[in-house]
Formats: C-alpha cells, structure tokens, sequence
C-alpha cells in the first residue's frame, strides 16, 4: 500500500512539473515558511509554539548584486475550538527582500488566524480554514528600471532573465547626485487557506493537501515610472501544496512534496522527496537529505538535521535554465532553521502519607 501512494505522488509530480517555470522569489525549503504557503497552516504542528527562519541568496554569479531574501514565521495554537477536539492556531509572517541590481526592497507583514476542525475524537483526520492579512511596501532605484511598471516586468521574466537585463545597465532617470530611490506600490492583501491532513500512527503515515487564495484584495504593485502603463494590479493567485511521509524501517522515512504557485502570468512549481534517518532512538538526532526540481529551470538538493526540537536546513539551487551557460549554473544556496517550543505544566502528584504502623 505504501508503494502505490509512493508512486501516486510520484506521478503528480511529474504532471505538475511539465510546463511550470519558476519566476518570483520562491524558497526551496518552503515548508520551513508555513504561512507563505497556506494560512491555515498556523498552529498546525504538535507543541506550544514555533519560530521558522529562512534566508536565500541567488543569481550572485549573473547580477552585480545578488538576490536575497529572509523569512521569519512565528506561529501557535492558542486557544480550544467549540469542541474539546478543535483548536485555534495564529501567526506572524515578515518578509524581506532585495532585488539584487534592480535596487528594489521588499518589506512584508501579515497576521492570520487558522482553525483546525479535528473529524474524529482521536485528531487523526483535521481540517482547516485560515485567514492572513498583510500589508508592506517596497523601494527601488528608478534608474536601474525599463519603462514599464515594476510588477509587470516581473510577471514575464523569470529571475535570471531580470538579474541578464539588469546587470550593468542605467535608465538614466537620475542623475546630477540626485537620488533615485522611489517608493513602489502598496502590497496591502488578504489570502485565505484550506488544509487536509490525515495521518495514522499505526502505520506512520501523514498526508496533508492544502490550497490557498491570494491577491483578494488586488494589490497595486506598480513602479509608477515615466513612460509606464500605469498600474499593474496583482490578481488572484492560487497556492496548492501536497506532503505525503511514509515508514521505509524503523529507522527510515520518505517524505513527497509538492508545492505550486500561479498568478497571472507567472507560475512556479517546487517538487522534492526527502529521506529521514533516525540515528539514535527517541528522535534525538535525524538526518535528511533529499534531491527535487524547480519545473524545469532548477535542479535542488537539500542536507538537513533535525536534532530534539530543532530542525535545519541547507539548500543548493542547479541552475538547467537557458541561463545556465551565463549563470555557471549558480542557481541559489539557503540556510533555513525551525524550533518547536513546549511549554507543559509538570504534575503536581498529592502527597502520600504512610501509616507508621504499616
């Protein structure tokens, strides 16, 4: 049984990848930023709290500055649903990034809540609603734009065409010292978020499937430069992801992911499996390493370790792009850390008397 799920997931990987491309900033350890993924993903893990950090660098090789990026998630069941079985979970995204010789700054934050729908009294079958609001904005050097809005140049090149167009070229429209930086559109929004996860202890399995909305409330993320088209509003974008882990032994598990984004013109897919060894018993040390693709554009290999509650990561892009050749197929390197934290009243057991006669 176990088998033919591993090749059901399999085969959907393969249906997904075929005519993706990646485009927008995405992180290859995506599961180390939940609320980027899936709202509805906050306080959707065993324990009180949980802090994920994920840097990324990319595309050093092809822009004069590279292209980095830094996400922090905090999220945590707060609060007991209606039924005793259900819980409330809230989290806090911050996002930032630099858009390497573009000179853009992206600074984001939002808030959301999720709760968790338990079907069965055992929490083994759990469904989920989540909401997140965010609001931020974003500079960039005007000089170093085309004429055409920001976000629409964006929308059809992928990274590593902006970071070959981009390298070593001046707009002209600054000049005499003057500055150049301007403030770029409002990325205000709201992204809502649907999660299935199942899992069975028996045999120790755990499957989730989950799709989320953004864009709602249709951010404008135009640069507003001279000669430019004007707005360039973000649209409805569709965020749908599948992990499916597995027993191999005692020791060894598999884990399937695959993560898919589009929007307008642009889309992105992320599909990886991952293997877990157990190397002392009582999950006080396990080791990762897996290997995926980004659609067709990069090659992933991820090394990782999980030691008690701490889990980090280390992940390397290969870029198979057209602009591999340009690239040396540097596609982006990023470290990612995660931390569960459990916060358990000890018991207090009641004294015990003996009788001195006894």
């Amino acid at each position: 049984m176990h088998f033919k799920n591993f090749i059901l997931v399999g085969f959907l990987t393969l249906v997904c990848s075929v005519g993706a491309f990646a485009q927008d900033f995405h992180y290859t350890q995506y599961f180390h930023s939940p609320l980027g993924v899936n709202p509805a993903l906050a306080g959707a893990f065993n324990g009180s709290y949980r802090i994920n950090g994920v840097y990324r660098s990319q595309y050093w090789s092809v822009a004069d500055k590279a292209f980095n990026g830094f996400s922090l998630n905090v999220d945590a069941p707060i609060i007991r649903g209606i039924r005793k079985q259900d819980w409330v979970g809230i989290g806090l995204r911050l996002e930032s990034a630099t858009a390497g010789s573009v000179g853009q700054k992206l600074n984001f934050y939002g808030l959301g809540a999720a709760y968790h729908l338990s079907l069965d009294k055992k929490q083994t079958q759990i469904l989920s609603i989540g909401a997140q609001y965010g609001t931020g904005g974003y500079t960039y050097d005007s000089s170093q734009l085309p004429n055409e809005s920001f976000g629409s140049f964006l929308a059809t090149k992928s990274l590593s065409d902006q970071a070959r167009d981009f390298k070593n070229t001046n707009g002209g429209a600054g000049g005499g010292g003057q500055s150049t930086t301007r403030d770029g559109g409002s990325l205000s929004d709201l992204s809502i978020g649907l999660l299935y996860s199942t899992k069975n202890p028996k045999t120790g399995t755990d499957l989730k499937i989950g799709i989320g909305v953004e864009g709602v409330l249709n951010p404008d993320r135009s640069a507003n430069v001279e000669g430019s088209n004007g707005t360039d509003d973000k649209g409805i974008g569709i965020n749908a992801f599948t992990s499916y882990e597995f027993e191999i032994t005692r020791r060894a598990s598999l884990t399937s992911g695959i993560y898919y984004y589009t929007n307008k013109k642009a889309s992105a897919v992320n599909v990886n499996s991952i293997m877990n060894y157990k190397m002392k018993p009582g999950n006080a040390l396990t080791l990762h390493a897996g290997l995926g693709l980004r659609g067709t554009r990069a090659g992933l290999i991820y090394l990782g370790a999980t030691i008690k509650d701490i889990r980090v990561g280390l992940a390397y892009d290969i870029d198979i792009s057209s602009a591999g050749t340009a690239s040396g197929g540097q596609g982006g390197a990023e470290i990612a850390v995660s931390y569960i934290g459990k916060i358990f009243k000890k018991p207090k057991p009641k004294p015990i008397i003996y009788c001195p006669r006894l």
